[in-house]
């Protein structure tokens, strides 16, 4: 990971190196093929045959008309060094028998072939003022000055040249800092679901990646606190959905003793022992719940398991647990299968299941009809079916399930599962716990 981001750190920079070398490159190319184009015109344009004729024409002209003025003879010819001088740009040479400069080549012309260098050279005639004819050769030199003009010609190209790739070349991760720039706009004014455009392996896309890794963290915080204060809520409504389930209870039991609707004593301290159990459970209850607001937020799960016997477990269930719903004169109806493992439960989180269920079939039960238990080892589970029939729909009050909701949750910390389902006006629920073998 660490060489990824090494190689990440450098790799704009290695990139921005290879734009201008590629550029530079471009740039020089173009110079040179300007500055070759452009020499090579003017070397064919001063070269033109009719061009040539005519500044040789001019040039003769001009070299009579200095031999007329100033009375040039082959007495005194060292006067043409004069009107040499004056010239630019142009090489001449005068001879007085030319025959006899060529006289000296002749035994060459067999070795070189028709179109040496002596048989191109052209001789123009010259006549001096007493008449003496002599020859002058011609050539003129290229004028300097343009070969400056085309050199700063191509440089200036070459620059635009350059200039121009490397603006092109820099131009995409200039528009891509531009677009991060318009995203982190829309990000602040507080539009976290915007996506950041992450393209490439450079530095800028890791800074773009570390800003949407930024983002997204700030994202999971509010919905991790949005969760939070929703479990707040939710928890605040079970707790006082599991308050008020002992509290029926005792109220009920508190008004069968202010009625004296015991048989005898023995009874009575059932009874009484029933309220106190309640009170009790209430009490920690409340104690839990003024726990967890003190600490705010932190959820304790601290289970206090312990091993029960599955039969001592649906022994307690069939005969205990459901008193209420037998004193309101409904029946029982149990098929225990053989039971011989054990289970981890932790009887005060189960108590808590058992008084929902018995809530809600207080609530919405029908009396007319028989609760159903079944309780079976299989699959290494212990599984536990629940059934009763439901109330008309006319005579249910309404149910938000939140007693049912906590029960799956206190299941499920037990490493079991918590199931319920409707059928027309059949209601049942599905319990397992895991076996400890």
């Amino acid at each position: 990971m660490l060489i990824k981001k090494k190689k990440r750190r450098r790799r704009l920079t290695l990139e921005l190196i290879l734009m201008t070398i590629v550029s530079l490159a471009a740039g020089i190319l173009s110079a040179n093929v300007v500055e070759d184009v452009a020499f090579q015109y003017y070397i064919n344009r001063e070269n033109q045959e009719e061009d040539y004729e005519q500044r040789v024409s001019e040039s003769l002209d001009s070299l009579q008309r200095f031999i007329s003025n100033h009375q040039v003879t082959k007495d005194n010819m060292e006067l043409l060094f004069d009107w040499v001088q004056k010239e630019h740009g142009m090489y001449i040479m005068f001879y007085k028998d030319v025959e006899a400069l060529m006289g000296s080549y002749e035994g060459l012309e067999e070795e070189n072939s028709a179109g040496n260098v002596y048989s191109q050279i052209r001789y123009y005639d010259v006549t001096l003022m007493d008449g003496t004819k002599i020859k002058a050769e011609i050539d003129f030199y290229v004028n300097t000055k343009y070969f400056y003009v085309i050199d700063i010609a191509g440089f200036a190209i070459g620059s635009i040249v350059f200039i121009l790739l490397l603006f092109l070349l820099i131009h995409r991760k200039i528009r891509y800092i531009n677009r991060l720039g318009q995203e982190l706009k829309i990000l602040g004014s507080g539009n976290l679901e915007y996506p950041m455009t992450i393209r490439g392996s450079d530095e800028i896309t890791g800074l773009a990646e570390g800003i949407e890794n930024l983002k997204n963290n700030i994202l999971d915080q509010q919905l991790m606190k949005d969760e939070a204060e929703k479990a707040n809520a939710e928890l605040v409504t079970a707790m006082s959905h599991d308050l008020r389930t002992p509290l029926t209870s005792l109220i009920g039991y508190l008004e069968l003793l202010n009625m004296h609707r015991y048989e005898d004593e023995e009874q009575l301290c059932k009874y009484l022992e029933h309220c106190r159990e309640k009170a009790f459970q209430m009490k920690k209850m409340s104690d839990r719940l003024f726990e967890y607001f003190l600490v705010y937020g932190k959820r304790e799960n601290n289970y206090q398991f312990c091993l029960t016997s599955c039969e001592d477990l649906l022994e307690d269930l069939c005969n205990g647990q459901f008193f209420d719903w037998q004193e309101q004169g409904g029946c029982l109806a149990c098929q225990i299968g053989e039971l011989t493992g054990q289970v981890l439960v932790d009887s005060e989180y189960l108590q808590r299941v058992i008084d929902n269920l018995l809530s809600n079939l207080k609530k919405y039960g029908d009396i007319r009809y028989p609760l159903e238990i079944e309780a079976s080892e299989q699959e290494q589970m212990l599984k536990i079916c629940i059934r009763n029939h439901s109330l008309s729909q006319e005579s249910q009050k309404e149910s938000t399930q939140i007693g049912l909701r906590t029960c799956r949750k206190i299941m499920e910390e037990h490493k079991g599962a918590f199931r319920w389902r409707q059928d027309g006006d059949c209601f049942a629920v599905e319990m397992e716990l895991p076996l400890q073998r």
